[in-house]
C-alpha cells in the first residue's frame, strides 16, 4: 500500500493494479470437510481429495421444514 497526496490510500498489488476482490464461500460439504481435519477427525493428507471430491458432489437440496405445530395448554384457575 502507497500513500498518496491528501491521505488516500492506494491499494497497489506488486505495483501494478488493484487487488482483486474475489470471495469463495464454502459449501456445507468444504465447511464439513474442513471442520473434520480442524476437530482431528481427519488427516492432512486427505483434506485435498476430500475437499475436491466435496466440490464435485452435487449440492443437497434444501426443503423447508414444516414449522411444528404449538398446541396452548389450558389455563387452569389456582
Amino acid at each position: 500500500m502507497q500513500e498518496r497526496a491528501g491521505g488516500r490510500r492506494n491499494h497497489l498489488v506488486m505495483g501494478r493494479k488493484p487487488a482483486p476482490t474475489l470471495v469463495h464461500r464454502l459449501s456445507l460439504a468444504e465447511q464439513r470437510v474442513l471442520s473434520s481435519f480442524i476437530s482431528g477427525r481427519l488427516p492432512a493428507g486427505q483434506v485435498h481429495v476430500e475437499l475436491q471430491r466435496a466440490r464435485t458432489a452435487p449440492a443437497p437440496s434444501i426443503e423447508p421444514q414444516p414449522a411444528p405445530v404449538v398446541k396452548p395448554l389450558p389455563v387452569v384457575a389456582a
